[in-house]
């Protein structure tokens, strides 16, 4: 009952004891009393139903509690510890606190003591005694793991009788199972089971996780049952052997390795007679599609005597009980077992900004912890502090992320073993470790603890990031395309890895990137985005990958983790950064710039270059392959000849293999030339993938040189003396190894198994280059070119010379005059010619014809390629010859396309674009102020007209190509197009002056020149006859190196031998000794000996210390001989001079500059360097073949 009283107070009466309460008011202590007795009545009106019975207390006991004076009586329940203040109060139902045990975690502390941390609080309690507390903090746990348990599958296994008791022990209602193993077990047995490994027992909770459980594994084990699983695993086992419930550890652990592990209680089986095959057909089994079909087929294969096999039943739905099982396969995932580990670290402080570690010493030193890994990351003072400083949450980590060891000596007092974590809200905390030891177990801990399964197997050394990541890729298949898809990316050495992982978007789908083979990495801007997220592109050989973090500091460390592991260092071939073909980028990037600057180059990889520049830029392509470009104006051919040999030569292992030299060597003694090619072939196909295609683009680079030895003097023999000691690493001392790289070179086709299409390729490629000279390394430079007027037509093409300063403008002007064409209303403009006509570039009269041209080379198809002049209306291209800028920026609608599809997608959409200060910008809407992309146009070409397998929407177009994209864009009429044409030309060109229109005189084509040097007619006065360049005959111009470098070069030295890497062979000793007695006894004078110097080639012979400059032969000088000696005045090379002599100078007459034949030599003056020197306007000595002469020098 229920009364009031005075002083605001009123009194439950029950049939125990009186309870008084009292209230703040007098209206609050009537709302009470009504309430209650309104209660009262209902139950007087319904009866007095019996209350339900309490669940009986799984563990009950005094304790002390924290905080308060007296002891309190202690009674745990499934799902619920509650607190009473005597064992009375317990009886009586009256409570002080009932605490709910979901989410909850234990902890032990101090001897006596354990915490239950809770959601909202930690409550400290201590027992009576050691062992008292541990009953309690298991009973605690074993119930926090119960609220977690869903016993629907458990319900559904154990509707089979025999599963409701453990298959090893015998114990009552088993909540575990070993999938693979057909058989339902106990906690204790589960435990064994998993000491197993997961190759033998995989174990899965029946309460736990009943995600994993698909309905074909549940039907498997209400099927299959332990009675008939023990009928296979114990069908030998004698009565009275097995395990008791309350068998020992060791017991238990014993009798399961024997029963499962060895096999030793079971009977032989038809199909696998050895025991680790049975086991991995029944993990192979569990993971595959069939399970059911699959398992019971293993499992039931056998019978007792006197019963028929056992085979299951029809898997129709008839079965009552029975479901039917899934189409789909099977999913399992073993039971995630919480990361438990402790340790010291030294944790820093949260932070909001990347950094360094945390240093070691000083006022800013971090605070050495006790840290626990459990349900979460928790950081205690010491091992015995009861409240945790600070505590991280699984959910709170977005990466781990590994530090590497400072290497700035100012940063050398900072942690050289630490690694931090960014957790979200954009906050990230280092810590610091004692050793690598201590470091790699840590990160794995950590690493497990908070990453899903599918990450787990992946850690272990060499982990450098781990964390989430969004990813999109056109070859992953998505609900909706551009959608992202949520995964985990771990990097570990050079390879990044993408993993599935639950997330708020769709998963993604396990993947693999090798990063040193990646072709470009780039990060596009948050600008460029519509998300306003920037992402980092990954483009990998037949796809592109596209990653974004989940906050920009995350982002940020992803970037600089990828690229720092996908950059080179290395001296490894392994460890380079790849290709396309799995061929390291120098090697690809060196052989393309010899290829298409040094073909013509006299002495092509015999010449040196400046060591400290071939040094520089090795430095540079071992840092970042990628960024390193190589260019005609900024670098020499031999500097980067240099930077080839050397970068073989300084392999850790070379690319032949170290131990296959003796392969090499016993085939190279083979008595049969074909024999010898054939062993080659099997030695090569014994190399690593990497070793076998870079050997190969190598080699069939130095075939492509040795086909132009007639231009370059370099053939076979002498390619295989200069590349043998860097290819094999042989240090000069091998002559096997001349003669199996020579031979190599020579049987390239057949050793390699070169195709004839290949093989015209190869040819076709060797003829285009070797026509084109290079503008900035070959000072001659004029081109014999096709231009064609108005049609590409035989009858309308004009030849002519082009030098590299030509202009459009003057070849138009050339090309006009030639023809006889008079001036009038029309303006006549150069074209560039592509595809065979279906793009055409119109060139600004300011451009650099030849410049352009010669980057044909780089066409897949360079015959598709020609200039042409076409009339154009003045109203077109007017503007290009006048010098009057636009007053407002050009913008307008127009619709695009790009490749590769990024932003803009792949068909044509209609945007808003905006011409200003040299950019394109792609504008959201056409006042838009800032800009969604922004491309410069410097570098850029654009061409009239669009691939018409495009299907452009419009017949007026434009193609615009940039560095790494080519941009469509369709107008609406010609005018329109060629007003956004012309004004991308005026943008690129504004800088210059205006052009002036005006013909060229006839006496200005016969003022050609080839470079700097006056053309010489071969048959005399004959203006129709061949004319040749003087500049042709002279060596090419030696590169500048330091002044300590040219002093270095410009010492004698003649004892040194002839080539840096070749040892002294027996059969050119006696050879390379005589020329060079004969050379020092050639001397000429020079014109001027103050500046004759600095015109001459580099020394012939150089110290061998001098790794950047490649020792050279002594070459004959062309010019007139002293007859000091009878030696020099009957030599080989007076004769050649003399004939070559009266080849140019046919008719005798004298040419300026250049002394007379026929005039007797006198006596000429020493060089100032005492070397031979060479006057220019003279030939050098002709090519030599493949085959080495017997009697002469190498030249």
């Amino acid at each position: 009952m229920t009364r009031s009283s005075k002083d605001n107070k009123f009194q439950v009466i029950t049939g125990q004891r009186v309870f008084v309460f009292r209230t703040e008011s007098e209206a609050q202590r009537d709302t009470w009393c009504s309430t209650l007795q309104s209660c009262l009545k209902e139950q007087r009106l319904l009866g007095h139903p019996r209350p339900p019975q309490p669940p009986r207390p799984l563990r009950t006991g005094m304790l002390e509690l924290r905080g308060h004076k007296a002891k309190v009586f202690a009674a745990l329940s499934p799902g619920q510890l509650a607190l009473y203040k005597s064992e009375q109060a317990f009886s009586l139902g009256i409570g002080i606190c009932f605490i709910e045990l979901q989410g909850c975690s234990v902890r032990e502390t101090k001897s006596r003591s354990f915490d239950l941390l809770t959601p909202h609080r930690c409550f400290s309690f201590t027992a009576e005694s050691g062992g008292a507390r541990q009953s309690w903090a298991a009973a605690l746990q074993e119930a926090v793991t119960e609220t977690l348990s869903d016993y629907e599958v458990a319900e559904k296994i154990w509707s089979n009788r025999a599963n409701r008791h453990c298959a090893d022990c015998g114990s009552s209602r088993p909540d575990w199972a070993a999938v693979n193993l057909g058989v339902v077990i106990c906690k204790q047995c589960a435990g064994q089971h998993r000491a197993l490994g997961s190759g033998i027992s995989k174990v899965q909770s029946l309460k736990l996780d009943t995600s994993v459980w698909s309905n074909e594994i549940v039907q498997l084990f209400i099927v299959l049952g332990n009675d008939r699983a023990n009928r296979f695993w114990a069908g030998t086992l004698p009565p009275g052997e097995g395990l008791h419930p309350d068998a020992t550890p060791g017991l238990r652990g014993e009798f399961i390795s024997r029963k499962y592990r060895l096999g030793l209680f079971r009977k032989p089986h038809p199909q696998y007679p050895d025991h680790s095959q049975l086991l991995q057909a029944l993990c192979a089994a569990v993971a595959g599609p069939n399970l059911l079909k699959n398992m019971t087929q293993l499992l039931c294969v056998e019978a007792f005597e006197g019963e028929e096999p056992w085979s299951p039943p029809a898997l129709d739905g008839s079965c009552p009980g029975l479901v039917t099982p899934d189409p789909s396969p099977g999913v399992y995932n073993e039971v995630v077992v919480p990361a438990t580990y402790s340790g010291f670290l030294y944790c820093g402080p949260v932070t909001n900004k990347a950094g360094p570690s945390p240093p070691r010493r000083g006022r800013d030193a971090p605070p050495r912890l006790w840290c626990v890994l459990g349900a979460a990351l928790e950081m205690f003072a010491s091992e015995n502090s009861p409240e945790p400083l600070s505590l991280i949450q699984p959910q709170d980590i977005v990466c781990l992320g590994v530090s590497p060891p400072p290497t700035d000596p100012g940063d050398l007092d900072r942690f050289p073993f630490s690694f931090e974590l960014i957790l979200t809200g954009g906050r990230i905390q280092h810590f610091g470790t004692d050793g690598a030891d201590s470091l790699e177990a840590w990160t794995s801990a950590v690493g497990k603890w908070f990453s899903p399964l599918s990450c787990h197997q992946l850690l272990g050394p060499g982990l450098l990031r781990l964390g989430r990541l969004w990813l999109r890729s056109p070859s992953h298949t998505a609900p909706a395309p551009g959608v992202w898809l949520s995964g985990f990316g771990l990097l570990r050495g050079d390879h990044l890895f993408l993993c599935s992982a639950p997330g708020p978007g769709p998963p993604a789908p396990e993947d693999m990137v090798h990063l040193r083979r990646l072709q470009e990495i780039s990060v596009v801007s948050a600008a460029d985005t519509p998300d306003k997220k920037e992402y980092l592109v990954l483009v990998e050989t037949g796809r592109t990958l596209y990653l974004q973090g989940e906050g920009r500091l995350d982002f940020t460390a992803w970037n600089t983790a990828i690229g720092g592991a996908a950059g080179g260092g290395g001296t490894g071939l392994q460890e380079q950064q790849m290709s396309r073909g799995d061929i390291p980028i120098i090697v690809d990037a060196c052989i393309s710039f010899v290829t298409q600057h040094g073909l013509r180059l006299e002495g092509v990889y015999r010449k040196g270059g400046a060591r400290a520049r071939s040094l520089k830029l090795l430095a540079e392509f071992r840092r970042d392959a990628r960024s390193v470009k190589l260019r005609p104006g900024e670098h020499f051919v031999e500097d980067v000849t240099d930077t080839l040999k050397r970068f073989f030569r300084e392999l850790d292992d070379p690319v032949t293999s170290a131990r296959l030299l003796p392969r090499w060597r016993e085939a190279a003694e083979l008595p049969q030339k074909n024999q010898r090619l054939q062993k080659y072939k099997d030695v090569i196909g014994c190399l690593p993938r990497v070793n076998r295609r870079t050997l190969a683009t190598l080699i069939g680079h130095l075939y492509r040189v040795q086909k132009c030895a007639a231009l370059n003097q370099m053939c076979t023999r002498n390619l295989a003396l200069l590349f043998a000691p860097s290819v094999f690493q042989t240090d000069g001392r091998g002559e096997h190894e001349v003669r199996v790289l020579q031979e190599l070179i020579d049987g390239y086709i057949s050793v390699f198994d070169i195709d004839s299409d290949q093989v015209a390729q190869i040819d076709l490629e060797v003829s285009l280059i070797t026509t084109w000279k290079d503008v900035q390394l070959s000072q001659a430079g004029d081109l014999i070119m096709e231009v064609y007027i108005e049609q590409q037509l035989p009858d309308n093409c004009v030849t002519l010379k082009v030098s590299p300063t030509l202009t459009a403008e003057e070849l138009t002007n050339q090309v006009l005059e030639m023809r006889g064409t008079a001036a009038g209303m029309d303006l006549w403009v150069t074209f560039e010619i592509r595809e065979h006509g279906e793009l055409e570039r119109p060139l600004h009269p300011k451009e650099k014809v030849l410049e352009q041209a010669l980057q044909w080379c780089q066409l897949p198809e360079p015959c598709s390629a020609s200039l042409l002049l076409k009339k154009v209306p003045l109203a077109q291209a007017g503007c290009l010859f006048t010098g009057i800028r636009r007053e407002s920026p050009r913008v307008g609608l127009l619709r695009c396309r790009e490749e590769p599809p990024r932003l803009l997608g792949s068909r044509f959409q209609e945007r808003f674009f905006l011409l200003r200060d040299r950019c394109l910008l792609l504008l959201k809407e056409k006042k838009s102020s800032k800009p969604e992309r922004e491309w410069p146009l410097e570098g850029a070409k654009v061409f009239l007209g669009i691939r018409k397998k495009l299907k452009p929407p419009t017949p007026w177009g434009f193609t615009l190509i940039l560095e790494k994209m080519h941009l469509y864009l369709s107008c609406t009429d010609e005018d329109e197009m060629w007003d956004w044409t012309t004004s991308i030309l005026k943008a690129q060109h504004d800088d210059q002056q205006p052009v002036v229109l005006r013909r060229r005189s006839s006496s200005d084509l016969a003022r050609q020149k080839f470079g700097t040097m006056p053309l010489l007619p071969i048959r005399g006065d004959d203006s129709g006859a061949t004319l040749l360049s003087a500049n042709q005959t002279l060596p090419m111009k030696s590169s500048q190196g330091s002044v300590e470098e040219q002093e270095e070069l410009e010492e004698p030295v003649y004892e040194e031998p002839v080539y840096e890497e070749v040892g002294a062979f027996p059969e050119l000793t006696q050879d390379t000794s005589t020329s060079f007695s004969t050379t020092r006894e050639w001397t000429v004078k020079p014109e001027n000996p103050l500046t004759s110097q600095k015109s001459l080639d580099q020394p012939f012979l150089s110290k061998s210390s001098t790794l950047g400059q490649e020792e050279r032969l002594p070459e004959p000088p062309p010019g007139p001989l002293s007859k000091s000696s009878p030696q020099a005045r009957g030599s080989l090379e007076e004769q050649l001079l003399q004939e070559l002599s009266s080849l140019i100078l046919r008719k005798g007459e004298t040419t300026a500059g250049l002394g007379s034949p026929s005039q007797p030599s006198s006596p000429q003056s020493p060089s100032p360097t005492g070397l031979p020197t060479q006057t220019p306007g003279f030939p050098t000595q002709p090519p030599c073949t493949s085959s080495p002469p017997s009697s002469h020098p190498l030249t």
